[in-house]
């Protein structure tokens, strides 16, 4: 009797022991499941990165050319401006010698 009272319990034990993996193996079932649909999340939140990170960055580089581009029409507007000041400062130069000596001619003509 005494024997068969330790069977029954050592039975009972091993059913005990059979929940309780079975309830482990559930969890951890769920908890690979969790990671699961976690790092699913997580790719897909890196791929949304990668690409807003890719369109920003072409728009860097829009931008950075638009500002080149600007700048050496600047440079050319500048260039220009410069020249034609020159012109026009030579243009003044020889404009106010040619009346200069159309006046003094015009003196000597009418005082000789």
């Amino acid at each position: 009797m005494e024997l068969e009272k330790i069977v029954m319990q050592h039975d009972d034990k091993l059913k005990q022991h059979d929940k309780e993996l079975a309830h482990l193996s559930e969890f951890t079932s769920e908890m690979r499941k969790n990671m699961d649909e976690s790092l699913t999340r997580v790719d897909e939140s890196n791929r949304f990165l990668r690409e807003q990170n890719t369109r920003q960055s072409e728009q860097n580089t829009e931008i950075l050319q638009a500002i080149l581009n600007r700048n050496h029409q600047a440079d050319i507007r500048d260039y220009e401006m410069k020249m034609l000041d020159k012109q026009n400062l030579w243009k003044a130069i020889f404009g106010i010698g040619s009346t200069v000596g159309l006046i003094v001619a015009a003196a000597l003509k009418l005082f000789f």
